[in-house]
C-alpha cells in the first residue's frame, strides 16, 4: 500500500544489512519496517538516557530539608484546584 510518510536512504554495510534482512524474514514483516522499528527504539533508548542524565544532574541540587513531603504536595495541589 503507497504511503504519503517521509522516506530516507540509508546505505548499510553488507553485515548489517544482511542482519536486516534476516531479521525481516523471521518477523515475516518488509525490511523498512524492521528498520523503522529499530530507529523508534533507538530514539527512545536515547530520550532516556537524556532524562537520566537530566534526573542525576537535579538529584546533584535536591535538598531534603526545603522539599516538599507527599501530604504537603497533595494538600498545595488540592488548594490550587478549588479555584477551577
Amino acid at each position: 500500500m503507497p504511503t504519503t510518510l517521509p522516506r530516507v536512504n540509508v546505505p548499510f554495510e553488507r553485515p548489517i544489512y544482511e542482519l536486516l534482512e534476516e531479521i525481516s524474514k523471521s518477523e515475516k514483516t518488509s525490511l523498512s519496517q524492521v528498520v523503522a522499528g529499530l530507529v523508534k527504539t533507538a530514539l527512545e533508548l536515547a530520550e532516556d538516557l537524556a532524562l537520566a542524565k537530566e534526573a542525576e544532574k537535579r538529584l546533584g541540587t535536591f535538598r531534603r530539608d526545603v522539599a516538599l513531603s507527599s501530604d504537603d504536595l497533595l494538600k498545595w495541589n488540592k488548594g490550587r484546584n478549588r479555584g477551577r
